[in-house]
């Protein structure tokens, strides 16, 4: 298995951090798992909208948190994920993973720090959002490519 392909980029505001995961969605493809990690308010649900708006989903974009699952259609299915409210192994296994990750479907997940590792695909972007210290908008966004998401990074440019 090839190594990571590594990107770490600073932006200066939502609109930036929702352009990058827009550069980002543009080369999503399905069977492919985007994994948003970070604190409360670091920005997943900006930068996940942006990677479904790049995908080609029509909006509004918003945090699935309380319904769990948002489907959307684009150039094929796209899923926005959200395990902030599921706790257990067992909750999180029972979401219909197979539909989410497929040949026809790609999955962008929230709080993606509490998904198993053994449920992680071969093809993901694994994404950490912080916000550094002097930019109260800004954020600072580590990806790690895998697999075929290696090609979000490079294709991206970043």
């Amino acid at each position: 298995m090839n190594p990571p392909v590594i990107a770490r980029v600073t932006t200066a505001s939502p609109e930036e951090t929702e352009a990058l995961g827009a550069r980002w969605g543009a080369h999503l493809r399905p069977g492919m798992m985007i994994c948003l990690r970070g604190d409360l308010g670091a920005g997943k649900t900006v930068l996940a909208s942006g990677i479904l708006r790049g995908a080609g989903a029509p909006g509004p974009f918003r945090s699935p948190t309380f319904t769990l699952v948002w489907e959307h259609r684009g150039q094929f299915d796209l899923y926005h994920v959200d395990l902030y409210r599921l706790s257990s192994a067992e909750a999180i296994e029972d979401l219909p993973w197979d539909a989410m990750i497929s040949e026809r479907a790609s999955a962008v997940i929230e709080w993606a720090d509490r998904l198993p590792d053994s449920m992680r695909t071969p093809d993901r972007l694994e994404v950490f959002l912080s916000r550094p210290d002097d930019s109260p908008l800004g954020r600072e966004v580590r990806a790690e490519g895998y697999g075929e998401c290696r090609r979000l990074i490079s294709e991206a440019g970043e």
